[in-house]
Order: C-alpha cells, then sequence, then structure tokens
C-alpha cells in the first residue's frame, strides 16, 4: 500500500495518448488548405472574367475570346492579369487658360 499524498506511477503504456490539438490540426490542415486554394482560384478567375467583359478589346493582348478560355482556370486567370492586359493611354488634361 503506498502512502497518501504521494503520486502512483503509471504505466505509460495504459494511459491513452494526450490530445492537445496539434494531431487534430495536423490532420484538418491539408483539408483547409485545399479549401483556401480553391476559394483563391474561384476569385480570381471571377476577378479576370469581369476584366475581360468590361475591358475594350484595345486593351487585351491577343484576343479576347482566347483570353476568356484560358481565364476559366486559377493558373490561366493569374497569367491574363500578369500579361494580357494593356494599360490605358494616360489622359492628359490641360487647364483651361482660356478662362482668363
Amino acid at each position: 500500500m503506498e502512502p497518501e499524498g504521494v503520486p502512483r506511477e503509471t504505466d505509460e503504456t495504459n494511459e491513452p495518448p494526450a490530445d492537445n490539438g496539434a494531431e487534430r490540426m495536423d490532420r484538418c490542415a491539408p483539408a483547409a488548405k485545399k479549401i483556401a486554394c480553391l476559394i483563391v482560384a474561384a476569385v480570381l478567375v471571377f476577378v479576370a472574367q469581369r476584366d475581360l467583359r468590361k475591358r475594350p478589346s484595345e486593351l487585351v493582348r491577343g484576343r479576347v475570346g482566347v483570353w476568356k478560355v484560358v481565364a476559366m482556370v486559377g493558373p490561366g486567370a493569374v497569367a491574363y492579369l500578369l500579361f494580357g492586359r494593356r494599360r490605358a493611354a494616360p489622359t492628359i488634361t490641360t487647364p483651361d487658360l482660356i478662362d482668363a
């Protein structure tokens, strides 16, 4: 019989493993990463398709129809947003000198 107040030594093989949440996060992390990547890809596709609808064809490098097909997937949308758009010519405004 052991004296009171002294903790009893336990066999480590009989104890259930400590669940600190780290193992659960390791199991959930791949699914969460996939979901986050899908959301980012969907947003990029949406932005690219919207830009192709609104942008005049003169400001698109190449054919708009080809870019619409290419931009239906994430990497194609990134390619369009980086390389498929031309910058609009800056508009120069001159002050009105006639009102003197």
